[in-house]
């Protein structure tokens, strides 16, 4: 489990150096796998616009590209394919000495000048959410420094091994609290800010039919939705945990599971027959694809979530289905934890 420093300490206020807290969460049985240091070496990185895409003579693997950089067009040569014109990419400015102690300079490839390089994550020092390119959220500036657009100031990621045992300590709160606790510092929760109304008509059925394997589940429906991008600085957080940033629907879930140790999943109810969940058991070689889009053979062991006609949505406490995916058009959610 990846934990960035900066989120544990919105929830207790360690000040004590690196070390020292890994010896610490060695102490609790937390064990630190490994230590990343992330955010520094950016300056000279800034968001650019890509405003144009061309082909290169005699190269078929790379390709010319010009940027709007936020005081003029800068034009590059990049190997990636996985961006295309107006999307936003980290352009590292020639000077620039990206994390490891790469230093950017004017190149030329197959006769044509490249006067900086466009970002992979893992050139920034981030983990390595996407191959290629990095492509960044919609609505930043060009010209504006990475780090300020991300939020990626320096910050410290502790890899741990959480045993099985422990599954209060498998979030950012566990970890905390547990820290909080041998460091005799205040400890704090999230404060929920939803204003609490009357209860109105369901508007969905939730069943449980094996409750021997699911004591609790429940369900809330969220309307009016309008699914885009996260904010940045948690795509930033989420990528720093080691999870893609999807779209704010998805992250938004991912986050809470990360912060609370809460497994949930949004669905587009939209997509629901019946508008209702139930629980059961798989039957012996049921098939379900997941949102990863792999056919998943089941057995009698496996607990799956359904819809109100039976039909299963995914799999519980571990990955949804592709047929009730959150997407641009999704305007109806229905929340499960």
């Amino acid at each position: 489990m990846r934990v960035p420093l900066s989120w544990l300490r919105e929830h207790t206020p360690v000040e004590v150096g690196v070390d020292e807290l890994v010896a610490v969460l060695d102490g609790l049985g937390l064990a630190v796998e490994s230590v990343e240091r992330v955010g520094e070496g950016l300056d000279g990185v800034v968001v650019a616009a890509v405003a144009e895409i061309g082909a290169i003579e005699g190269a078929d693997r790379i390709r010319r590209v010009t940027v709007d950089a936020g005081d003029g067009a800068v034009q590059v040569v990049c190997g990636a394919w996985n961006f295309e014109v107006g999307d936003l990419v980290p352009l590292a400015t020639v000077g620039a000495v990206l994390p490891g102690g790469f230093e950017i300079g004017r190149r030329k490839m197959k006769g044509v000048v490249s006067d900086g390089m466009l970002c992979a994550p893992g050139e920034l020092g981030l983990p390595p959410v996407v191959d290629g390119i990095l492509v960044l959220p919609p609505g930043l500036v060009p010209g504006t420094p990475l780090a300020d657009a991300l939020g990626l100031h320096p910050d410290v990621v502790l890899e741990l091994e959480v045993n099985g045992n422990r599954p209060d300590a498998m979030s950012v709160v566990g970890v905390a609290r547990d820290v909080a606790a041998r460091l005799g510092l205040p400890f704090a929760l999230p404060e929920p800010s939803i204003d609490e109304r009357e209860a109105g008509d369901s508007l969905v059925t939730v069943e449980v039919e094996a409750p021997e394997r699911c004591g609790r589940f429940v369900a809330r429906v969220l309307t009016g939705v309008t699914v885009g991008p996260s904010p940045p600085w948690l795509a930033n957080r989420l990528a720093l945990a080691g999870m893609r940033p999807i779209n704010n629907v998805v992250d938004a879930s991912n986050y809470v599971m990360l912060e609370l140790g809460q497994p949930n999943h949004p669905y587009d109810l939209g997509q629901l027959p019946g508008r209702g969940l139930r629980v059961r058991l798989a039957g012996e070689g049921e098939a379900l694809v997941t949102l990863d889009g792999v056919e998943r053979r089941l057995g009698p062991d496996d607990l799956l979530i359904c819809d109100a006609e039976d039909a299963p949505v995914g799999i519980a406490g571990i990955m949804g289905g592709a047929s009730a995916e959150i997407g641009p058009l999704t305007t109806e959610v229905l929340l499960e934890a």
